[in-house]
Formats: C-alpha cells, structure tokens, sequence
C-alpha cells in the first residue's frame, strides 16, 4: 500500500481531501506525518491557494488557485473544488459526480426544491461548484421527479402520522466475500437464530406498544438482512402476526420481504409471506455466472434462480426485485451483460445495479485491501442504463458507496407502478424509520430543522441477545422522546 503524507496548512481539510483523493487514487493511505511515498501540500496566501502533489517516483504538479470575489476563504468545499481541478489534471481524468462524495446527492436536489430554486439553477450550482457531469445532474433531477410524488407533502408540515420500520435479520446460511455486513452464520442447531428471533419478536412487542399509544401507523414495512428468510414458514409466520398484532398496518403502502439466497426460499414460506401481505420480494442473484459466484463463494446450483423465480411469481406478488453486482468475482463487462440478460428475460418489475464496494468487515478487504481495479469505463454504464430503459426500466432511486468500480453509483431501476417507495423514502430522509433487531438503525427526521437523527443497535446477534434488556430500554427511550416531540407539534 502506498502511504502519502498530508502537509495542509488547514488540517481541518483532511477529511475532504482524503474523500476526493481516493475517487481518484483508490486503496491509498495518507498521514500526516512520519515517513510515506508522497507528499499533498495544501498553502493559503491572501486570496490564493496553492497545492502540491510530489509522489517520489512519479510526476510532481503545482498549481495556484485565486479564490473569486464571492468565494469564502474558510469555506471547505471552496477548496475541494480547486483540489479536484487540481487531481483531474494530475490523473488526467474527470469524475462524473465532480466533487461529490456522499451517499444520497438526490437528496440534495431536494434540498434546492424545497428552497424554490429552478431546475436551471439546480443544474448550475452542481455543474460549477460541484463539477458534477451534465448526465449526473439530469440522473439526479429526473430521479428527483420520479419521487416526488411518493413523498407525502403534508410530512412536511408535520401533520402525517405515518413511520416506517425496518425489522433486521443479520444471519445468513454462510458469508460470502464481499459481504461487509455485520452478519451472523447460522450455527448448526440454529441456536443463536431461536435466540434471536424470540428476542426481535420481545422487541417488536414493545416498541408496538409505545407507536400504537402515541397514535403513530405504518406507511412501509421492510423486512431485510442478512437473509430474512433462513427463517422456517413457522417463524415467518410468527414474525408476521406479530408485526399485525404490534403495529397500524391498516394504510400500509408497501410490504417489502428481503428473500436473497434463492436456496433459502419455499413454497411454503413464501405462501406465510402472501398470505400476511408482502407485495415486494426481493430475490438477489447478484450475478448469473457460476464462476463468479464460485469465486465468491456463494452458492450456486444450475438453474435454482430460474425455478425459484417461476414460484415467487406463481403467488403473484406485485413486485419482484432482483439485484446485480457489477465488478463481483473478477467479472468482465461482458460477463455482466450477460447476467444482465437474463435476468432481463426473468421479467423482474424491478432491477437494482451496484457497484462492488471493497469495504471494511468483507473477506475481500480483509485479504487485499481498498483495492478497485479499473473499472469499464462511462460507455458500460450508459450501455446498461439504455439497456434497462428498452425494457422500459426506469431509474428511480440512487445511493453511492466508497471504494466502488469507477467511483460509481447503485441505481434502482423499475417498470412504472413498481417503484420500492421504502427505499425512496430511506434516500431522502423526509420521514422516521423505526429500526427493529440487531443492526436496524432508526432514523427520527425533525421536519422543523430537516435533520435527522439515528439511533443505533449494535451490529452482531451475540451482543444483542447478551445485552438485550439493555438494548432495547435504550432504543424506545428513544423513539419516545421523538413521538413525544411530534404530538406536542399537532
């Protein structure tokens, strides 16, 4: 691993250049001091910047920024737009998403919405402060639209009583290697899953008890993992009649199960799914390619995703989603068209595109590091979105990731009316998330201040069935402040 050294004369832009540094340079690591391959000088005179970058066995560049008459010296994105100016010429390339680092840059353009600016304007602002491609920006105001009618205006002035909750199951039959999720396997007597499936159902009795009192109900409902259903038919079951039992499920809008190991699913279990409401499945192949698979260590088994599709659809959900991975395995460009292709010619309503992410807690980061190779290129993903959008599937949702092929991003594609409107409302952040189980994060957003605020469950089963009481006394603590601050706003 190459180690580069940091000068700046503002340490506080560490963070920012770091961010921006490894979009373009991946699996580098910087300090700030002590002995390293390279140095990045950052050094403010008056209204100029001037930047550095001296790798001891490559090129070394040095240019000189002014700052403009409206831009604030103390302003961190002011210098990270003059550091990305400065590594496109370095590298010699551009970034599609220019400057932007975070996870949810949809929300973003809301933020402008909301604030009455124009299209026009939105689409300057990303262009020039935030060097954000033309094709991005159109992405992002077209998603934009796409959402904006699953939003509920009315949260926004605090007079909808409407959360949606997350129930996490975080075992799985084994790990694959790119997996980061804090999951627990499944032991061998299924142990530690009878454990924590009596606590989650402990859990979901109590916080139920504190919604219902307040007066709260459930707009979506998500069940997800780790694989969700390494649950038997009995426990689904269970699990479901107690969400019914615990919640307002009466103006449910959708009902989503996370089924994504194809030889986890039954008739069955998903008869007990049917049979309680879920209308959205989601079946994850990840990639068609027996070799891939093999590589990662995922099960395969000739055909089982073809035959597990014909049941699910055989119950007639209303919307089945498949995801794919690209950059899984060593794959080609090549190899995910193909995978591509058939799952195309499964007719799944929805298709969601990640990019692999190397990140820390997967077998891949533990054995070789942030490591993104090179990926295939701007024409492969603009082949793929006009690939899906033959097929009439339309992107309707986004997020991105760090370390990923390309310095990509996943995307949520659907045919109209089978759009995940869980996921749209996770990506904006405009409503509360209730997180149930080990890892299920809750969300409480404050329309007044449009902030939110997280309340976190520790990650692995062991720990939440030893710490339990603990736990969730902790959480609905919590969630009872929030509700309490939401009614005194009615």
């Amino acid at each position: 691993m190459r180690i580069l050294r940091f000068d700046l004369q503002r340490p506080e832009l560490e963070y920012y250049f770091h961010e921006l540094y490894q979009a373009f340079d991946p699996g580098v690591k910087n300090i700030l001091s002590g002995n390293a391959d390279g140095v990045l000088l950052q050094k403010t005179e008056e209204d100029t910047v001037t930047l550095q970058l001296n790798w001891y066995d490559e090129k070394k560049l040095t240019r000189t920024y002014q700052f403009m008459k409206n831009d604030d010296p103390l302003d961190n994105s002011v210098y990270k737009g003059f550091f990305y100016d400065f590594l496109c010429e370095y590298f010699d390339k551009k970034l599609e998403w220019g400057t932007l680092t975070g996870i949810k840059p949809v929300k973003m353009v809301f933020k402008y919405l909301n604030k009455g600016w124009s299209q026009s304007a939105i689409r300057e602002r990303f262009s020039k402060y935030y060097r954000v491609s033309y094709d991005r920006i159109d992405l992002m105001l077209s998603i934009a639209n796409r959402q904006a009618d699953f939003i509920v205006p009315t949260q926004k002035k605090g007079l909808n009583k409407s959360i949606s909750i997350y129930v996490g199951i975080p075992l799985c039959p084994s790990k694959c290697d790119y997996c980061s999720f804090v999951s627990t396997i499944v032991d061998k007597n299924a142990d530690n899953l009878t454990k924590y499936f009596t606590h989650l159902l402990a859990e979901i009795q109590r916080t139920g008890e504190v919604v219902k009192a307040q007066g709260f109900r459930i707009d979506t409902l998500y069940i997800g993992g780790g694989t969700p259903t390494v649950l038997n038919a009995r426990q689904l079951d269970q699990l479901m009649t107690a969400l019914e039992n615990a919640f307002d499920l009466s103006q449910l809008r959708e009902y989503t199960l996370e089924a994504g190991r194809a030889e986890t699913i039954n008739r069955e279990k998903l008869a007990a799914a049917k049979a309680h409401g879920v209308e959205r499945v989601c079946l994850n192949p990840q990639s068609m390619n027996q070799q891939t698979l093999i590589n990662v260590k995922r099960p395969w088994e000739a055909g089982l995703i073809e035959k597990q599709v014909a049941l699910i659809k055989s119950f007639k959900f209303k919307t089945l989603n498949m995801d794919l991975i690209v950059g899984l395995g060593d794959e080609t460009a090549d190899d995910f068209r193909r995978s591509l292709e058939m799952v195309i010619a499964l007719e799944p309503e929805n298709i969601t595109i990640h990019n692999l992410s190397i990140k820390k807690g997967s077998r891949i980061k533990d054995q070789m590091g942030i490591v993104v190779k090179e990926g295939y290129g701007e024409a492969f993903y603009q082949a793929v979105k006009q690939r899906l959008n033959l097929e009439n599937y339309q992107p309707y949702y986004l997020y991105r990731l760090k370390y990923t092929q390309d310095n990509s991003e996943n995307i949520g594609y659907a045919k109209p009316g089978h759009e995940g409107i869980y996921n749209i409302l996770m990506m904006s952040e405009c409503q509360a998330t209730i997180g149930i189980g080990a890892g299920a994060t809750g969300n409480l957003y404050y329309e007044e201040t449009d902030e939110v605020q997280k309340v976190f469950t520790v990650k692995d089963v062991k720990t939440y069935n030893e710490r339990f009481e603990e736990i969730v006394t902790k959480k609905i603590k919590a969630y009872q402040i929030y509700f309490n601050h939401k009614n005194n706003k009615f």
